[in-house]
């Protein structure tokens, strides 16, 4: 702030110092007496000077005590330097667990959890979904993966990513797989009440059908429901030919980096 503008002081000032001037001037002008340091002066006689009294002196006071000076307000404090990084669960399907990528380093959600800072816990089993599972091999829906977490308080961020495994069963039962992901995100806010959820819709290696648009819509309606952030992978297709892997339906480590860009630039 400008020293001017504290309280108006010095504008008071020059306004006593112009007033007092005008005074002055009034009085010499009518030859009377003005005093201005010790000099008297007499209308028709020669200027007298009467000295004044030396000022005594001041004893010097203490030093002044050395403050540090306040930081910037634009420079950011810095807290918590020691504070653990977020826990992210991550939960979906071969392409969260990162089939066909050229080492785990690099599947998607390694790649998000690496440039994002988290700590990446990856429950995704393949060809699961929202309704797609395997029990007896182990593979697990994405409601039963949320529930397999024994200690929900401690994660941070649940990222839900896939869902193209439901494509035979939304042609046939739509009402089963589109409640599903409803209660596959209903149960990710109760179970994780303190996290950042963030929705993945599916992707596809082929064209994008009717049933693709159609599970993108559920999931991106669950996301707005639960304040959740919706990522699509379908608009525009993250996955053109030349990302797809030799065996016709998982991705190449470039089709890997193209989800993880993805889904980095829409949680930023």
């Amino acid at each position: 702030m400008k020293r001017w503008l504290v309280g108006g002081g010095l504008v008071v000032g020059v306004t006593a110092a112009f007033v007092l001037a005008v005074a002055v001037g009034m009085l010499v002008g009518a030859g009377g007496l003005s005093v201005g340091g010790g000099m008297t002066t007499v209308a028709g006689s020669a200027p007298t000077h009467t000295p004044a009294p030396a000022p005594a002196p001041t004893p010097p006071g203490p030093a002044p005590t050395p403050t540090s000076a306040p930081a910037p307000s634009g420079t950011p404090a810095v807290v918590g330097v020691d504070a653990e990084p977020p826990v992210a669960l991550f939960v979906g399907d071969s392409y969260t667990v990162g089939q066909r990528a050229s080492s785990p380093a690099k599947r998607w959600s390694t790649l998000v959890a690496r440039e994002l800072g988290w700590v990446e816990r990856n429950v995704a089993d393949g060809g699961t979904g929202f309704v797609s599972r395997n029990p007896d091999r182990g593979l697990l829906s994405y409601e039963e993966q949320l529930r397999s977490v024994r200690e929900p308080r401690q994660i941070d961020v649940v990222v839900i990513a896939g869902g193209q495994n439901d494509f035979p069963e939304l042609r046939e039962t739509p009402a089963e797989v589109f409640r599903a992901v409803a209660d596959t995100y209903e149960l990710a806010a109760r179970r994780f009440p303190d996290a950042q959820i963030v929705a993945v819709g599916p992707s596809t290696p082929w064209e994008i059908g009717l049933e693709a648009r159609a599970l993108d819509s559920a999931v991106r309606a669950a996301a707005e429901r639960h304040d959740a952030t919706y990522v699509s992978m379908i608009d525009p297709d993250v996955v053109p030919d030349r990302h797809v892997d030799a065996d016709g339906v998982h991705v190449n480590d470039k089709g890997y980096g193209a989800i993880a860009r993805r889904v980095v630039a829409q949680i930023s």
